[in-house]
């Protein structure tokens, strides 16, 4: 009992210290990422580019992403979003509007 109270406490100590690693190593060294903004065209010889430096003025298709949604979300973000998916997702299978009938 004693052996098997310590190996989960390891394992929840692990689990615990890479999240707390992985939150940290995207939030804190990565700071300037979401900043970043990509720039895509397509030139005159029909080359796409992609750049985080704005296109020359003559083009004219140009479209713009955040530098943040290539950047992968902390593990503890991702866990909380597919959470509270899955919640809603329970949430409308179990509590649907029932249907009255009319007279």
């Amino acid at each position: 009992m004693r052996r098997t109270l310590i190996i989960v406490i390891v394992v929840l100590l692990g689990i615990g210290g890479y999240l707390r690693w992985d939150w940290h190593d995207k939030t804190k060294k990565l700071q300037l990422e979401p900043s970043i903004t990509l720039y895509y065209w397509t030139d005159a010889k029909g080359q796409k580019h992609v750049s985080d430096s704005p296109p020359p003025e003559n083009i004219q298709d140009v479209t713009t992403d955040k530098g943040y949604k290539y950047v992968r979300a902390p593990l503890v973000i991702i866990i909380r979003d597919k959470t509270i998916d899955f919640y809603q997702f329970i949430k409308k299978k179990l509590f649907k509007p029932r249907k009255t009938k009319k007279k």
